[in-house]
């Protein structure tokens, strides 16, 4: 065997695979070591909280931690709800006025509309009634009641006119302004 060629107990290396020949522009490589975190700022982080470990002071770290925290929180748009229970627990808000609020916002239950068409079966008469005029309804549940008891079965009760109809929708605008 000469020198040159392999020894019998070690084998020929395997040649280098090429993974990729394209070129990237300064673009690429800088969103790749963003993306990498081997960017100068992630490199500087990384620096920082090698230092921080080294010299047993977590202080720095736990605020950054606290700090990127803020900023996350801050870049989120605040929810409309967060804020009007923000409001309503001011201290100068009553319990009663922040209670009226939320019910005030609420939609009336399904189970109070349906015992409101039940309850208006026996017609239009039943709009003097206190109990039939107390829930509050939205445009959206209105029509779907007018739609219900003009679409009456005449064997459970007769469908309301148009005129029955309208007279519950005035009544419903002199209740809610």
């Amino acid at each position: 065997m000469n020198a040159r060629s392999a020894s019998p107990t070690v084998a020929a290396a395997a040649p280098f695979a090429v993974v990729s020949t394209a070129a990237h522009d300064r673009e690429w490589w800088a969103a790749e070591a963003t993306r990498c975190g081997t960017d100068w700022e992630g490199v500087v982080e990384g620096c920082r909280d090698l230092l921080a470990v080294g010299t047993n002071n977590m202080d720095d770290t736990f605020e950054r931690a606290c700090r990127d925290a803020d900023r996350k929180t801050a870049s989120r748009p605040e929810d409309p709800r967060i804020l009007r229970a923000r409001r309503l627990l001011a201290d100068d808000v009553s319990y009663e006025r922040a209670y009226a609020e939320f019910m005030r916002e609420r939609p009336t239950p399904e189970a109070t509309v349906d015992a409101l068409v039940y309850s208006l079966r026996r017609r239009i008469a039943e709009l003097t009634k206190p109990d039939t005029l107390r829930p509050e309804l939205d445009k959206g549940q209105l029509k779907a009641i007018c739609r219900r008891l003009q679409n009456f079965k005449p064997e459970i009760a007769p469908p309301w006119s148009l005129e029955d109809v309208a007279a519950l929708i005035a009544k419903w605008r002199e209740l809610h302004g």
